[in-house]
């Protein structure tokens, strides 16, 4: 874990210099996972295999592990890599996922997978839903998604509800791996709530658009809250050389 914790502090001082105009985390800022740099373009299922693998090394020894992809604000891509990343390893690591829509102010995961919006997380937490109701089939094997539910007007008060903790417990026995797809931690309160549940957090940034600031601000609450922040991860890294130059560098 020492290592993950060190990586996490070589990225933070990286961040600190400016890359796109005078704040924007940008691509000659490399954005460090474990001891190596990542980056996530949707089609690359190599990329999205590799952090699977780092997040297991990450995480303690379970039967069921709950990891939480999570922004600093709105438009990273969150939902677009929780997808991803749970659907491959779902797929070629045979592994019985859940993929969790708690971003109850954006939820797109049900439109992605093409199943209703309701029951999900609100309907079972307000309307005493049945769990069993809430899960569906993705299409994808090996792979289920609990969608967010009916609207809601209070997303915080729902995920800060003592009842997740029993949903997330229950849940543990069914599922060898649970991804949630989180709404944004410096805007929203609820994320970094459920953070404190979790088994670990992997940051989402979006290249020459996060801005440093922000990306420190949401690792700030991220420990304030005492969550275990496994790393961070780059979105929409634009490769302006040949890729398998920058592999190698």
């Amino acid at each position: 874990m020492s290592k993950i914790s060190d990586a996490m502090d070589r990225s933070r001082r990286e961040q600190e210099r400016p890359a796109v105009g005078d704040e924007a985390v940008g691509g000659s800022v490399p954005v460090v996972f474990g001891a190596r740099r990542v980056g996530l373009p949707t089609s690359d299922v190599e990329a999205y295999q590799a952090l699977g693998s780092d997040v297991y090394l990450g995480l303690p020894e379970m039967s069921s592990r709950i990891v939480m992809l999570a922004s600093a604000e709105q438009g990273a891509g969150v939902s677009t890599a929780a997808r991803e990343f749970a659907s491959t390893l779902a797929l070629n690591g045979e592994v019985r996922t859940l993929l969790i829509d708690a971003n109850l102010r954006k939820p797109v995961l049900h439109e992605a997978f093409g199943i209703q919006r309701t029951p999900g997380i609100s309907d079972h937490i307000l309307a005493d839903a049945p769990l069993r109701d809430c899960l569906r089939d993705s299409g994808v094997p090996h792979l289920s998604l609990f969608p967010a539910g009916r609207p809601a007007v209070a997303p915080p008060r729902i995920l800060a509800d003592p009842r997740i903790d029993g949903m997330l417990s229950e849940l543990r026995q069914a599922f060898e791996l649970i991804v949630i797809d989180s709404a944004p931690l410096v805007p929203f309160a609820e994320g970094v709530q459920l953070s404190r549940k979790v088994d670990g957090v992997v940051l989402v940034v979006r290249s020459a658009s996060t801005k440093n600031a922000t990306a420190q601000r949401a690792l700030a609450l991220l420990e304030d809250a005492g969550a275990k922040v496994l790393g961070s991860v780059l979105n929409g890294r634009r490769f302006y050389i040949p890729r398998f130059i920058y592999d190698r560098l």
